[in-house]
């Protein structure tokens, strides 16, 4: 008897150590719900047109021809509390759901965007007396869409996420004058965009007290809503303190990756875009999750 009870213990001992070796590593397992940063590339990458749904004449000033032009745009920091505290962002794209990846080393969620400050690179003239100024924000709760996720390594791995969203551009009298600024409404709906990596990571989510990261989330200059908890998964841009603003860790690559609208025949593809709409955003990648060697140094975007 005391023998086979020393058998049982054994055995029990084993199987202990069985499932202590085989139980997955939870962490690695799922991502958890989060917000991704971002930085606008300007230099004409980033653009709306209103070429296929004109302005109608008179909006901007009484007299003013029907507006058709394209408006290239650039980030603005997006305002916060503690100020600064995102670096360059001008776009953050929330994650809602926590998801764990499946035996292909897949998963899904739900996207929302949080965020956008975007201006125009210059004035636009209207046929007015006075050029217009333009900024873009969102316009009220935004449309969900789905991020699927796929792991190829312990670095990270790659995702497909359209983007849906409802912006609200303002057009402001630039100088002195007597017009008022003027504001519409618009849905864009953008493909998934080219250099779509994510990597492992925490992103963080309060000051340096503790106190969470307060963000201006309607383009009223105020910062109004909190960003969602810290997360184990990051795409997009690094933030301050590593090499300035917007820069790549050393062994990162900077890509530019763009959102086409949803008339371009191969959204993965650079340079296929039409005149629509389309947003760039720099991205850092790991060196690991590319094909054939690589070698990138960090570097201000």
């Amino acid at each position: 008897m005391i023998a086979g009870n020393r058998w049982i213990a054994r055995l029990g001992w084993c199987l202990a150590l069985f499932a202590l070796v085989t139980v997955p590593a939870v962490a690695d397992d799922v991502v958890l719900n989060g917000a991704d940063l971002w930085q606008t590339a300007s230099a004409g990458s980033t653009f709306t047109s209103f070429g296929d749904d004109p302005l109608p004449a008179g909006f901007f000033c009484a007299g003013s021809p029907a507006y058709d032009g394209k408006i290239n745009l650039r980030g603005e920091p997006l305002v916060t509390k503690p100020a600064g505290v995102l670096g360059g962002a001008d776009t953050i794209v929330q994650r809602l759901d926590d998801t764990t990846f499946d035996i292909d080393g897949n998963a899904s969620t739900r996207i929302q965007l949080l965020a956008l400050s975007l201006v125009g690179e210059e004035t636009i003239d209207v046929g007015c007396d006075q050029a217009f100024d333009v900024s873009v924000s969102l316009a009220g709760e935004q449309p969900m869409t789905e991020m699927t996720i796929t792991r190829l390594n312990e670095a990270g791995g790659t995702y497909v996420a359209p983007l849906a969203l409802d912006v609200r551009m303002t057009f402001s009298p630039a100088g002195e004058g007597d017009l008022a600024s003027v504001e519409i409404t618009r849905h864009v709906d953008l493909l998934p965009g080219t250099h779509s990596y994510w990597r492992d990571t925490d992103l963080v989510g309060t000051d340096k007290e503790g106190n969470p990261v307060q963000v201006d989330t309607d383009g009223d200059g105020v910062a109004d809503t909190a960003m969602p908890n810290e997360s184990n998964f990051r795409t997009g841009i690094a933030l301050t303190g590593i090499a300035g603003p917007g820069a790549c860790q050393p062994g990162y690559c900077p890509y530019e990756s763009c959102h086409c609208n949803p008339d371009s025949d191969d959204p993965f593809e650079e340079g296929v875009c039409d005149d629509d709409h389309e947003h760039c955003t720099w991205t850092c990648v790991p060196a690991e999750l590319l094909p054939g060697p690589v070698s990138c140094v960090s570097i201000e975007l």
